[in-house]
């Protein structure tokens, strides 16, 4: 009879739990691996074999642990069938049905349904810069599975659980072996926790006996030496441990965490969950203090271990905020008011997190370069596409050199006519390769690239700092494309002289951020038409053209005169490719101020 009136509340917040959180794993391709998986998937269905060499890279000398295999496999499969837009769609169903699982683990230990619903939400938010369509999704998966299967096992018994984990983790060694370390972890604190738990009098919830627990450790052996039971054995096992290399830490997801980091809804949940573990230390659970610790350690470690301390660390905080909150409301009369009106307050809170959610995918619609944009495409601001069309039009030929970001796009759309200098496969290269690499502007850096490698073209990735001025000030190297994504350089060699005399720019330094260095060129009329001209050819190149707009807007408010009205058009344009450009605004905003406002 009570249950009825609730059923529409909870009903509600568990259909906008569940499209909140597909459409939040929902965003166009923003990163290069996912193409040099997609090719790894395209080289083992067409070659019939798994690579131990690389065979992407010109450069890699290491062996190829090619961990992902299977994964790859399935995936470029699938991408033949439903194209980039289906892989999207698949990724953000299996995060859905992961987060699902969480909340119906956080569900069994006892939180109501809105504190479970706010909880792994909050950890889907935190998740959320790791929701790429790449192997990883397997493993957020594979952890609430696990979860799933050990929360049922502590709780019903049956020998079931026990029987899946192997199985379980001779799939996920083969899925994405690198993160099957996370279900390692995961059967270790399992089986440590109960121990602990059976043997130690503060140990509080469901104990179970030291039989059960001892073929809960026999279940974790067999997994483990099912983990070698993979094209590389051991090597995939403890792949893990390439990222202590220090050199990792130069790459984003592998640097170690900040203070400034900690202001988020991950450093919420250290807080929170630490909190709430001493709140009800007399009664410790020994196996959510281990996969706190654990996977809370691994988080700080490495920001690309969020999801999983998020994943793992949600049921512990929504049983023990519910155990914390429950003698408060009792005391205030507020629990049975909460049930009479729960359908209401389910209702309610739906509305609300869908109405954000909405807000929150949309309020950065337009922005250039955004990172995480709704949507089923790729986001082609991010990638060298145009770049690569003119050196496939011309029939450039290599060897070429490119930049570390966009290797893996550079290997789907290169190979197997042209290798690649680099990509996101750091461990293929080694340490000494890297660090010579993130220096790869200094003259006898280059030189030596150029000499060893006979390097013919380079494809440099747009990057903040202005790494190709030796490129620009050398004569033995000439511009020859360029727009918001890569520039193209080519060596002043004969085979090239033509595409040069074609294609080549004398005044330009795309890759410098400020613009004062073509003050010399406009101070001169025919040297400042001839700047206008290049840059408009580019324009002819690639109308998005963000850099070559602003290239332009700089060019006739300097010249001053008859020119500040297109000045004024060419910034206007470029704020329309970057809406969010205050400085562009800016210059708007002076513009007019001295010409009055223009149509």
């Amino acid at each position: 009879m009570n249950a009825s009136p609730r059923m529409p509340g909870r009903l509600s917040l568990v259909v906008v739990f569940l499209l909140v959180v597909f459409c939040l794993g929902t965003f166009e391709i923003t990163e290069h691996d996912y193409w040099w998986h997609l090719a790894t998937g395209k080289y083992i269905i067409e070659h019939g074999r798994i690579p131990v060499e690389d065979v992407f890279s010109f450069t890699a000398t290491k062996p190829w642990i090619a961990h992902y295999w299977l994964a790859d496999v399935a995936g470029y499969g699938l991408y033949r069938w439903i194209g980039t837009p289906g892989m999207i769609v698949l990724n953000a169903l299996l995060i859905t049905f992961s987060f699902w699982i969480v909340l119906r683990i956080t569900l069994a230990r006892g939180a109501g349904l809105v504190l479970s619903f706010l909880v792994v939400l909050l950890a889907v938010y935190a998740s959320r810069t790791r929701f790429y369509v790449r192997p990883e999704t397997c493993s957020f998966l594979l952890m609430a599975i696990y979860l799933f299967l050990f929360d049922r096992w502590k709780r019903r018994g049956g020998a079931l659980p026990l029987v899946l984990f192997p199985l379980l983790q001779l799939l996920w060694v083969n899925l994405y072996g690198g993160g099957s370390v996370v279900g390692l972890v995961l059967l270790f604190c399992f089986v440590a926790g109960e121990a602990l738990n059976a043997l130690v009098p503060l140990s509080g919830g469901r104990r179970k006996t030291k039989g059960a627990v001892a073929f809960l450790a026999v279940s974790a052996l067999a997994a483990f030496c099912l983990s070698f039971a993979n094209p590389n054995t051991y090597r995939t096992v403890f792949y893990f441990l390439m990222s202590r290399d220090p050199v990792f830490r130069y790459i984003l997801e592998w640097r170690h965490m900040e203070m400034k980091d900690l202001l988020s809804i991950h450093g919420l949940f250290l807080f929170l969950g630490a909190v709430l573990l001493i709140r009800f230390a007399r009664s410790t659970n020994f196996t959510d203090l281990l996969l706190f610790s654990a996977f809370g350690y691994l988080s700080v470690d490495a920001p690309r271990s969020v999801p999983f301390f998020a994943i793992a660390a949600a049921p512990l905080i929504g049983e023990r905020l519910q155990r914390a909150a429950a003698p408060f409301l009792r005391a205030r009369g507020f629990d049975s008011s909460l049930r009479r009106n729960e359908r209401w307050i389910a209702s309610v809170l739906a509305f609300a997190v869908a109405a954000f959610t909405l807000w929150y995918l949309c309020k950065d619609i337009g922005k250039f370069h955004r990172d995480y944009a709704f949507g089923f495409g790729i986001n082609k601001k991010l990638f060298p596409i145009e770049a690569v069309d003119f050196i496939e039009e011309h029939d450039i030929e290599g060897p070429f050199f490119n930049s570390y970001g966009i290797g893996g796009y550079l290997i789907w759309r290169f190979y197997p006519r042209w290798k690649v200098f680099i990509d996101g496969r750091v461990e293929m290269y080694g340490t000494d390769f890297l660090k010579e690499y993130m220096i790869y502007w200094h003259p006898e850096v280059w030189g030596g690239y150029v000499r060893k490698y006979g390097i013919n073209c380079a494809i440099v990735d747009r990057e903040p700092n202005y790494t190709t001025r030796y490129l620009d000030d050398t004569p033995e190297w000439v511009l020859v494309f360029f727009d918001d994504r890569a520039m193209v350089y080519l060596g002043n060699v004969p085979g090239n002289r033509e595409l040069i005399e074609r294609f080549g720019y004398r005044f330009l330094r795309p890759g410098c951020l400020r613009f004062d260095y073509l003050d010399r060129y406009l101070a001169n009329p025919v040297m400042a038409r001839l700047v206008i001209e290049e840059i408009k050819r580019s324009l002819h190149d690639e109308i998005y053209n963000l850099n070559a707009r602003l290239m332009l807007g700089y060019c006739y408010t300097r010249l001053g005169g008859e020119y500040l009205p297109r000045a004024l058009e060419e910034y206007r344009a470029a704020l329309k490719l970057m809406p969010e450009g205050e400085d562009i605004q800016k210059k708007i905003d002076r513009l007019e101020g001295i010409m009055g406002p223009l149509p």
